[in-house]
């Protein structure tokens, strides 16, 4: 499987949140799309290994790239058979994330958090300060 790596070190250039939501990952990506008007699709599983365990996880991953915009949303599930992918307390009760990176003169915050905020389903989202995490995560994707 080809491996790619996302850095979300450079909060300058992107925005993350987590969500809690009961819904499955794939139906709520289906309600994201339809609340934002964009296209978010399944790719291959962010694939992580836990040393400690000596075994793989597999974190479901939604992708959208917003050409003309210049803005790439990626959505993700936080956990995999009861394990999740960050281990600070306050990011384990988030069940899923959206990272949002590129050209972010041209997102509105404003008007994202409002169109979230219409699908019913979801309980919580809230903006995460990534200079706050305690480890940054290279996820492999």
């Amino acid at each position: 499987m080809k491996k790619f790596s996302l850095n979300i070190d450079n909060e300058e250039e992107s925005f993350f949140y987590g969500l809690i939501c009961n819904e499955k990952n794939s139906r709520l990506a289906w309600l994201i799309n339809h609340a934002l008007a964009i296209d978010l699709a399944k790719e291959n599983s962010i694939e992580w290994f836990n040393d400690l365990e000596n075994e793989n996880y597999y974190f479901d991953k939604f992708v959208y790239i917003d050409e003309l915009n210049h803005l790439t949303y990626t959505f993700f599930s936080n956990y995999d058979d009861n394990v999740s992918l960050f281990t600070e307390l306050k990011l384990r009760a988030m069940k899923y994330f959206i990272l949002i990176e590129g050209g972010l003169t041209f997102f509105d915050e404003k008007l994202f958090l409002k169109k979230m905020k219409t699908i019913n389903e979801i309980q919580l989202i809230s903006k995460i300060d990534q200079k706050r995490l305690k480890h940054k995560v290279n996820l492999i994707l």
